[in-house]
């Protein structure tokens, strides 16, 4: 991105309302680069803005403690080798000679600490991106640009403690090493030292850490030269090969990530043309790097291929814009995204390595997430395990919801760690009030306000833990609840665990009614038909009252063992 872009994209957006406040923290003077943050922002939310508000130049220490007490929602702690010792930077004199080299290296270390105990501070409050050392490190060290000296080295050594430390902090993602770009005009002439290239590149990087995608949910591939080398019709099953040995290991590095993201919680599917026979012979050889229990559904027939992903989709009861399909042949992809435009459809190469690592570190981006929860682990389990649930659907009568001997765990507490409840809320299409999406400095905000109130759902039964599958969010205002996210995960659809949500609220909060702020969605359909059971009008965007006496007269005995891990 361009300075003129990012100038365009701000100034477009000066008069929308939602705006997010985010703190740029760093030592130098942030010019470009504030601009360009609000600019990338504006990229990844089209129809927000961003409001950046910085600090002290030359004081980053102090900056951290007034970005803790400040109303930002976010925060971007940009680190350079000059905010560790002034000596390391250009507009200083203070030189890196020999002698000194002893008192610098103390001084970054003990700076390095300071800046940890800020980070801690500063990451309860808001979500926050670390990007550290991304100039030149200075030219420490007596040794030949060849040669890394012992100064260097030890130097590179706090750096990378100071990181690992930083990362496992609650709020906290660290970024990336980016190649180093600095500019020395500017940074002696006006305290600025990045390139306009370099500054747009970790103006992108601050967002996605800040404000990352929603992982892609669900993977389907190919067979036959993709998942393996080979036609199995016509090669055989023992004919079938992914090593080196055969030369034909970039096969085998694609199912070593796809189990990779197989125990990252990511469904695996198989739509392939071939025999469903010779298919389950040849996911049953011993030395797949992925095992045959990590795919569900696995379709294996003569159909095409988009009618194989449409039965997958079902089972899977999730959009196409969440799955992406891999194959080696252009024309099944092709045919696959017409009949799903919203769904990433990816080449894989089998004569290209190079083509192959791009692909998986595409993969890497598209699926990767900040935290592993225990509900990624059930996820496949619960799929193939409540099959016979989703097959039910709606029509799943009293008596049968009644034999699955659910029993739900209800959670009030408002702990900040648990990263589910927010991630819930952010990736819940079908049952979701409203569609609203909150950032961490939001959620974290409705965390702390004291009227305000949080309710989790976990689910079991004889099929086995689904895990925590709903939220509801709100604040009491005098005897009623006015309910701002509520968010049901699909594969908890047709067991009423919806009705005992409502239950909770009005039996242990005492309230005469649930105010809904309701909003229609292109994907919330499962929650518009749940309302409208209460008699609600659901055409409009509007905020809903349900009241004590119209949830009763709709729902009498409801069918699941409840416990309470906090009073709701």
């Amino acid at each position: 991105m361009t300075l003129g872009q990012a100038l365009g994209l701000v100034r477009e957006r000066k008069e929308i309302n939602r705006r997010r406040k985010i703190f740029l923290i760093c030592g130098f003077q942030p010019l470009h680069l504030a601009t360009l943050l609000q600019g990338h922002f504006a990229l990844r939310f089209p129809d927000e803005g961003a409001d950046i508000q910085t600090g002290l130049y030359g004081d980053l220490e102090g900056t951290l403690a007034i970005a803790a007490d400040s109303e930002a929602e976010a925060a971007a702690l940009v680190i350079e080798w000059s905010d560790l010792d002034p000596r390391l930077g250009l507009r200083s004199t203070g030189g890196w000679a020999l002698s000194v080299q002893a008192d610098i290296l103390q001084s970054c270390r003990d700076r390095f600490a300071r800046f940890l105990e800020g980070l801690e501070l500063l990451a309860a409050k808001m979500p926050v991106a670390l990007v550290l050392a991304t100039l030149p490190m200075p030219l420490l060290g007596h040794t030949a640009g060849w040669q890394s000296s012992v100064n260097e080295l030890e130097l590179q050594k706090q750096a990378a403690t100071f990181l690992a430390d930083a990362a496992p902090i609650r709020g906290v993602s660290v970024a990336k090493s980016e190649p180093s770009r600095i500019d020395a005009l500017m940074e002696l002439k006006a305290g600025f030292p990045y390139t306009i290239g370099h500054a747009s590149a970790v103006a992108s990087l601050v967002v996605k850490l800040l404000f990352p995608p929603s992982p892609m949910k669900g993977l389907i591939t190919d067979l036959d030269d993709t998942f393996w080398s080979g036609i199995v019709g016509e090669v055989g099953v023992r004919e079938l090969s992914w090593s080196l040995a055969e030369h034909t290991q970039v096969h085998g590095l694609y199912q070593q990530m796809l189990r990779h993201l197989s125990e990252m919680g990511v469904l695996l599917a198989i739509a392939s043309k071939n025999e469903p026979a010779v298919v389950e012979e040849a996911l049953q050889r011993d030395d797949l790097l992925v095992p045959a229990k990590s795919f569900f559904p696995v379709c294996a027939n003569w159909g095409s291929k988009s009618h194989s992903v449409a039965e997958i989709l079902r089972a899977w009861n999730i959009g196409p814009d969440s799955v992406v399909f891999v194959d080696d042949s252009a024309m099944e992809l092709d045919e696959v995204r017409t009949a799903f435009p919203a769904m990433k459809c990816l080449l894989f190469s089998p004569k290209q390595p190079a083509k192959t690592l791009e692909l998986l570190e595409q993969l890497r981006d598209l699926f990767g997430k900040p935290t592993i929860q225990r509900e990624d682990g059930l996820r496949q389990a619960s799929i193939r395990a409540s099959a016979a649930v989703r097959e039910a659907g709606e029509s799943a009568s009293d008596e049968f919801v009644r034999g699955l001997q659910g029993r739900l765990a209800f959670d009030c507490r408002k702990d900040p760690s648990n990263k589910r409840l927010l991630e819930l809320i952010n990736k819940t299409n079908q049952f979701n009030l409203n569609g609203v999406r909150l950032s961490e400095g939001e959620w974290l905000k409705h965390l702390e306000d004291e009227n305000g109130l949080v309710v989790g759902v976990s689910y079991e039964d004889k099929f086995g833990p689904l895990g925590t599958i709903g939220v509801l969010a709100g604040r009491r205002v005098n005897d009623q609840i006015e309910v701002t996210s509520w968010v049901l995960s699909c594969r908890a659809f047709s067991r009423k665990i919806e009705h005992h949500m409502l239950d909770r609220l009005f039996k242990k909060r005492c309230v005469t009614a649930v105010r809904l702020a309701y909003g229609r969605t292109d994907r919330n359909q499962p929650l518009q038909k749940y309302l409208a059971s209460y008699g609600l009008d659901v055409d409009r965007d509007i905020e809903m009252l349900l009241s004590r006496e119209q949830f009763q007269r709709h729902v009498e005995d409801l069918p699941h063992e409840v416990r309470l891990q906090d009073d709701v």
